[in-house]
């Protein structure tokens, strides 16, 4: 294995900071992304009239 293998490696067994798998950050990000389109959606419909 070459240096980077092995760093390749290790990244992937550890979890990220704070949470217990990337699968956790992926879904607020999405889920941060989905609510601030459905607010910006109720923001447009609202002032635009």
């Amino acid at each position: 294995m070459t240096m980077d293998e092995n760093q390749e490696v290790e990244f992937k067994d550890n979890p990220p900071p704070g949470f217990k798998s990337w699968n956790t950050i992926y879904g607020i990000v999405l889920g941060n992304l989905a609510l601030l389109i459905v607010l910006f959606y109720i923001f447009t419909k609202v002032f635009n009239e």
